[in-house]
């Protein structure tokens, strides 16, 4: 679990309430046209975090609300 606090324009900075995690992270939003979140991207804000955490190659998505529950 995190805290975003406004970073700059439409990025945010993660930092995780297990601070022995030292893995904040660079949280950047893309919007559609209507405001609506179309996609999330993270990456480490230090370049010591350890690579595991593998923000680079998330990518995050809504979920359609009607969709089903896996």
């Amino acid at each position: 679990m995190g805290d975003l606090e406004h970073w700059q324009y439409d990025t945010f900075v993660v930092r995780w309430r297990d601070r022995s995690l030292g893995a904040d992270a660079f949280v950047t939003f893309s919007l559609q046209p209507d405001g609506s979140i179309a996609e999330v991207r993270m990456r480490p804000v230090s370049p010591a975090t350890d690579f595991s955490f593998d923000f680079q190659d998330l990518l995050l998505r809504p979920v359609a609300k009607d969709a089903p529950v896996r």
